[in-house]
């Protein structure tokens, strides 16, 4: 364990070293440390995964493509879905994914990175669901990856995107995540009008994350995850959900965007 708190392990150093020299992110630096401590934090935090899938699952059928699928963390709720394609461009995740996974006949994982699809083992057009949640803010190129997404896409599919919202809230942590940038409403529906995808939905969520990223990010300048805030909010994301299910939220730390193939793109 750290001197801050946060659990560390080698293995997973590795993976965000890769991470940062492997899927068009900044390049593997002194800030690798850290990267791979808060991975492991966000790793661990099941209530909170489950909270962002959850929050997407009306919107996810069929099969399934996840872009960056790691070692599984989203993965593991996509399991009663008829097809999932895991796309992965570390072997060390890959080898981890596998091995929980070997038992799903219905789960498949391929070592490529976004940019090197459709490719035989992933092929465009066959897809009822494009799944990407806290990826597309790692890839300079946004626009270009949507696009590719959209290939990979069935004519009447859809594209399920996660992202960091709100450029205020960029800070220290997003540096040490390997984040090009954070987004509002504005920014990414034009990423996705632009890759010719229709937005269907979009909403902000986590709006008691936004402040406790503000204070991490912007006003502690740290550049990790203190592991005893991230278990205390794990623990109150079951009170967060209730909450926003209830009230929509204006801001938050995420923002949801769903889109579909523009009819004229297909």
């Amino acid at each position: 364990m750290t001197s801050s708190g946060v659990i560390a392990d080698p293995p997973i150093l590795a993976e965000a070293q890769e991470r940062a020299a492997g899927v068009d992110l900044p390049p593997a630096s002194a800030a690798a440390w850290n990267v791979h401590t808060s991975l492991e934090v966000l790793e661990a935090l099941y209530n909170y995964n489950h909270w962002l899938f959850n929050r997407v699952r009306p919107f996810i059928r069929g099969d399934v493509c996840e872009i960056g699928s790691g070692t599984g963390k989203i993965t593991r709720f996509l399991l009663s879905n008829r097809r999932v394609v895991g796309v992965e461009p570390f072997e060390q995740s890959l080898r981890v994914a596998r091995e929980r996974f070997k038992a799903h006949l219905n789960v498949r994982f391929v070592r490529a990175t976004l940019q090197s699809c459709p490719n035989e083992a992933v092929p465009a057009g066959t897809f009822d669901s494009v799944v990407c949640l806290n990826v597309l803010e790692h890839i300079e190129d946004d626009v270009h990856s949507l696009a590719i997404m959209r290939r990979l896409s069935k004519p009447r599919g859809r594209v399920v995107i996660l992202v960091p919202a709100h450029m205020s809230l960029y800070g220290q942590l997003d540096v040490s995540f390997g984040h090009y940038r954070r987004y509002n409403r504005r920014s990414l529906g034009r990423a996705f009008a632009a890759a010719g995808l229709h937005v269907t939905h979009s909403w902000y969520m986590n709006a008691v994350g936004y402040f406790g990223w503000l204070w991490n990010a912007r006003i502690r300048r740290r550049r990790e995850i203190p592991l005893a805030s991230a278990r205390f909010f794990n623990r109150l994301v079951p009170f967060v959900d209730a909450f926003e299910r209830v009230v929509p939220v204006p801001f938050g730390q995420s923002l949801v965007m769903i889109g579909t193939p523009e009819p004229d793109e297909r």
